[in-house]
Order: C-alpha cells, then structure tokens, then sequence
C-alpha cells in the first residue's frame, strides 16, 4: 500500500472518529441546560472506584447534615446503609462503613453540642414489596394496603439509634465490606423504622419519628434513655410520598425555643412541647392539594424541614408547596408550587437567605428539578436539570434527590438517590 492510500485511510478514521464524538456528545446532552453556569455544579464519587466506595444498589443518599465544624456526613439506602463524610478542606468523600442489619437511613442525622453524630437506621424506604391482590371479604383498598405494610415490616425487628464519634473514628481507613464504629443506644419501637430525626438547639435531647406505626419517641443524651409518646396520627391514609406508603411526617425541626414541628392529622402542624410533656396541635393546616368536596381522608404532609438564621421555618409538602412558618407568631405562609406535579423533595437555606429546593416525582417522565425561592422577591427561579458536564473526563446528569443541606461556606450539597448515587455540589 503507498502512502497516499495510508493518508486517506488515516484521514477517514479521523473524520469517522469526530462524527461519532460528536454524536456522542449531542445523544449525552439531550436537556436543556438552565442554568447559565455550568461550573457552579460538580459530583463527587462516594469513596475510591474499585477500592471503597460505597456500592451500586446502596448508595442512594437519603439523609444529609452539615457538622460544626464544616464536615458534611451522609447516610445511604439500598441492599445496605452506608455512613460516609465529605470534608471540604481535601475535597473528598471519604467512606466510614456499614450499617449492619439495616437498609435505611431516612432523613435520620443528628449532631450533638460535642460534635458526636447520631443515625436513625431502618429499612430502604424505595424496596418494593408485594402488595395483596384481594384482601379478607368485606376489606377496602386501604385496609389491604396497612395488612401489606404490617406483613413488609413483620420480620424486620426494628431501627437502631446509633452514635458516631467522629473525633475517634474519622482519621481510621475504612476499607470495602467493613462496618462502621457505633455505639448502639437502644430500638424505640420494634418492627419500625426511624423515620426522621432532629435535635433540640441545647444539643442534648432528640426527637424521632418510627414508620410505620408513626410513634414520637425522646433520647435523652445523659442518661441515655429512650422515652416512646405513642402514635402522632390515628389515621391511616396513603395520600403519598410514595402512594403505597403510609402518609407520615418525613421531617422533624425544632424552633428556637425547643418546641419539636412536624405535621400530623388532617394535615395539620403539630408540635411537641418539651416542658409540658405532651403533643399539641396548631390547627393550623399546612399547603396540599386538598378537594373538600370528596368524602377521602387524604391529606398532605411534610417531606423537608430547613430553617433560617433568624429562626424562620421553612417546609416543603408531598403536592409540591412551599412554606414559611414564624413558629414564635404561629403564622403560617403558603410560597407556592413550582411545578403542577407532585412533590417537593428536599430543600436548605442559603447562607443569603435564599432557599433550594429539588421538586420532582420518582419517575422517569417527571424527574427532579432544581429551583431557587428568593423571600427578597418573593419569587421563584428555575434551575434546571443538574447536570455536571466535565467532558471528555465525567458527565452525569442527577434526576432523583431526596436530601440537601448548606456547607458553611455556602456551597450547597444536594443528596442524589439513584441506584448508582453521588454527591451533588452547586456554588450560588
């Protein structure tokens, strides 16, 4: 073969390779970016490829918290929980272990006034689990449904209160398969999970909520004891996250003075209130899709609770509402909807004083979209699709989140939940 052959070749592979490129790149970027910057959005793997990083399958993050002291942790689910922590200062997530015998950490983490992490385990909150074709003679849809969601958590034997230290256990290497250093503090209700977690502002005593059975439960850090308050809601209805699922409170939050928020009965915000002991109702009814005139006892409930620095509460709804709550004053604001479908999945407070939000269902055809609520203008920004495009090194577009919180510089850390998962970085 003569060399003017071999060019001509070498030039047809050249233009072959460039046309498939870019092919390539136009079939990978089929949104529409919104966001007018792209290098404001980055990922990090959850641990080292091929050393330790946290499985596909597990790593669906479903609970985040920023530390004191900066360090961003972050709980999975899937076949196994897993605990790991990103620290801004080497810019790497780095994996501290297992959970065993749980599946499920769901908007579960804590820190104490010493810096201690606490984790509320369970089961993975997006298995499935086979529903009953037919129930007993005479049974509604929604008596069938409790039977199954009973008959899912029969043999699990119930969520864990855990405590991490990380002063002991963060500087040790966490190799695959091993399991994390906790101190195990005791189950608040058997055959539940713990279904949300928060901490009161003194650091010393926290508040969970248990699915399915929705019990409110106190640890009190000194003397290490659990006390159980029974069931928030009487009612069984399935008005969603998830249809299947129980419709329960996803979220707890304390305002300033203590007081433990969470939404309850009818839809209504309830609070626990610690020097009475008890649980009380607000009768005040937070934002939902709600049609009077049908006989159904649906109604929404909060999926995130996020508060600002001046004690201003804000929560978003299973039909996709935003809300400001002034705990001191009881008075309560509906933002709005971003989107007609359902669901406001996470959210945080800027270090400005604006809030994100992640709003979207989990399927393919409503996937989760990025927004931004400025209380200045009282208006809402679209953010788009996260998609984080560094090609030709990585490119991942985020489509289901169901956690975020602030970093202390601001950056805003945002929990993807996909069967392989990582963790979204945006810079307002």
């Amino acid at each position: 073969m003569n060399i003017y052959n071999i060019k001509k070749i070498a030039k047809f592979i050249l233009l072959l390779q460039t046309l498939l490129l870019s092919n390539y790149l136009n079939a990978q970027d089929w949104i529409t970016h919104v966001m007018k910057n792209q290098h404001r959005v980055d990922l990090r793997d959850l641990g080292y490829p091929d050393i330790n990083e946290i499985p596909v399958n597990s790593s669906a993050i479903t609970s985040l918290i920023t530390g004191r002291d900066g360090i961003i942790y972050g709980c999975t689910s899937g076949e196994e929980a897993y605990l790991f922590l990103f620290n801004p200062k080497t810019n790497k997530v780095k994996h501290l272990g297992k959970i065993p015998g749980h599946s499920g950490v769901h908007h579960a983490l804590a820190e104490d006034k010493d810096g201690n992490i606490y984790i509320g385990s369970g089961k993975n909150m997006f298995e499935d689990f086979s529903l009953s074709k037919w129930g007993e003679e005479g049974d509604r849809f929604d008596v069938t449904l409790w039977k199954d969601i009973k008959m899912h958590f029969s043999d699990y034997p119930g969520g864990h209160l855990f405590r991490y230290n990380p002063a002991e256990s963060n500087a040790k290497v966490k190799l695959a398969n091993t399991n994390t250093e906790l101190e195990d503090l005791g189950m608040p209700l058997a055959n539940n999970s713990i279904y949300a977690l928060t901490i009161n502002p003194a650091g010393d005593e926290i508040y969970g909520l248990t699915y399915p059975d929705g019990h409110f439960f106190i640890f009190n850090i000194a003397t290490n004891k659990i006390t159980e308050l029974g069931e928030i809601d009487p009612y069984k209805v399935y008005h969603g996250p998830e249809r299947r699922w129980r419709t329960l409170s996803r979220a707890l939050i304390c305002d300033d003075s203590g007081r433990v928020f969470f939404s309850g009965t009818k839809g209504m915000l309830n609070y626990y209130d610690p020097e009475e002991g008890d649980i009380v109702s607000t009768n005040i009814e937070i934002p939902g899709d709600y049609y009077y005139l049908h006989s159904s006892k649906d109604y929404t409930t909060v999926e995130y609770f996020a508060k600002d620095k001046n004690g201003l509460i804000y929560g978003g709804t299973t039909d996709g509402y935003l809300f400001s709550f002034d705990a001191e004053n009881m008075e309560l604001i509906n933002l709005g909807k971003v989107r007609e479908s359902r669901r406001l999945r996470c959210l945080t407070v800027g270090k400005n004083g604006n809030v994100f939000i992640m709003a979207g269902e989990q399927s393919a055809s409503r996937p989760c979209q990025f927004y931004m609520y400025n209380p200045q203008t009282h208006g809402f920004e679209n953010l788009g699709m996260l998609a984080v495009d560094r090609s030709p090194y990585y490119y991942w577009r985020g489509q289901q989140f169901d956690s975020m919180t602030t970093g202390l510089d601001g950056t805003i850390y945002l929990g993807e939940s996909e069967r392989k998962s990582h963790l979204f970085l945006f810079f307002p």
